[in-house]
Order: C-alpha cells, then structure tokens, then sequence
C-alpha cells in the first residue's frame, strides 16, 4: 500500500479513523498517525461541543438581560444575565463537591434540596463564569489555530 498524498512513497501506517495509507512523513505530522481531512473533522467536531457546553450560559444570559431591561433597568439586566449565565457552571461544581447522601428524603425534601442548590449554583457561578468563558476563549483559540495548521497542510500536500 502507498501513501494516499504521496502515491510514490511507500506507507508505513494508516488512518485511524478512515484507514488511508500514510507515508512517514504523513505519518508524523500529529501525535497519532490520522490523515489531514480525519484531523480536520476532528477539530470542527471538537470544536462544535466547545460551543454546545458554552450554549446554555449564553441563552441564560440572554433571558437574564431581557428580565431586567423589561423591568425597566438595563444595569440590572446586565447583572442578571450575569449570574443566570454563571448558573449552570455553579451547578457542576457543586454537584461535584457535594456528597451523594440525599437519597432518603420526601419530596418535599428534594424540593428544599433543590431551591439550596441553586441558590448556592448562583453565587459559585458569579466565580465560575469568567473561568468558564476564559476556558472557552482558549479552547476556541487553539482549536483554530490547529485548524489553519491542517489548512497548511492540506495545501502544502496537493
């Protein structure tokens, strides 16, 4: 089997997604042997569920801002969409931090249960949303970068 860009060259691995014939060079240009078009969908779909985990915090924000803008304070908009925003991220920490211990409680319970945890959620969230956004200011960055990467290498290949 030969490389599917160089056909003069002999491979030495192929694709692990699609099975393609890779030559050393090809082989080398990431840590697992993967074609440029493999790698490529790879980084657009990486970078779609980047942006599916951020979603929820900016429709949150969205919703908060037109609650306070309606009650007639755009400040107050601004300040609710903030912490609505940070929620969902304060709900991860705590459901992480938190024992898994309430099982045995009424409904009732579970309803106290839940109004604590959200409350708690809003204010995490006020700390958590810069680092969550920074996250995935970073995360979008490089997942680009290493998309013009294998841009570069496409062309340099044909």
């Amino acid at each position: 089997m030969n490389c599917y860009n160089h056909p003069e060259e002999v491979a030495v691995a192929s694709c692990i997604d699609c099975g393609k014939g890779l030559c050393r060079k090809c082989a080398s240009l990431y840590q697992i042997p993967i074609c440029n078009e493999c790698n490529l969908r790879r980084v657009k779909n990486d970078k779609g569920n980047i942006i599916r985990v951020y979603l929820p915090s900016i429709v949150l924000f969205i919703i908060g801002v037109a609650a306070g803008i309606s009650n007639g304070s755009f400040g107050m908009g601004i300040c609710l969409g903030y912490v609505f925003a940070g929620t969902p991220w304060g709900w991860k920490i705590v459901t992480f931090i938190q024992p898994r211990m309430f099982l045995f409680l009424s409904f009732f319970g579970w309803v106290i249960y839940f109004f604590i945890k959200i409350t708690i959620s809003c204010f995490v969230g006020i700390v958590a949303l810069p680092i969550g956004f920074l996250k995935l200011i970073i995360g979008l960055v490089s997942a680009h970068k290493k998309e013009q990467d294998i841009n570069n290498n496409l062309t340099n290949n044909q």
